[in-house]
């Protein structure tokens, strides 16, 4: 007896896989979870143009994003590099402790 595999409810469904978004992209080396979402957000207006679509596709919260990074951490496929630095985004100076980017790479 074969089982069907059907699409989970709810949720978006986005035509570039985010788990194999995060896995192609860290092939090149290792980077931290904002400019991961930022290149997957660029590719997936990439996508819209190319496929002539009027309106582009949602995007993946960050919250959402930086979750499947984690899932993958725990799935042991990713890992954490060992490297941590400051973020030096304009809108965290003058704190006195800004928050830290943890770059990731394949296992």
């Amino acid at each position: 007896m074969e089982l069907k595999v059907t699409r989970q409810r709810g949720g978006n469904h986005h035509p570039v896989s985010v788990r194999g978004f995060i896995l192609n992209h860290l092939a090149t080396g290792d980077d931290y979870i904002s400019s991961m979402h930022r290149a997957y957000k660029v590719e997936l207006d990439r996508v819209a143009l190319e496929k002539g679509r009027r309106y582009r596709y949602h995007k993946p919260r960050y919250h959402s994003f930086e979750m499947s990074v984690q899932m993958l951490a725990r799935e042991g496929t990713i890992e954490f590099s060992g490297r941590e630095e400051e973020s030096d985004s304009p809108q965290f100076q003058g704190w006195e402790h800004k928050p830290m980017r943890r770059y990731y790479r394949l296992k």
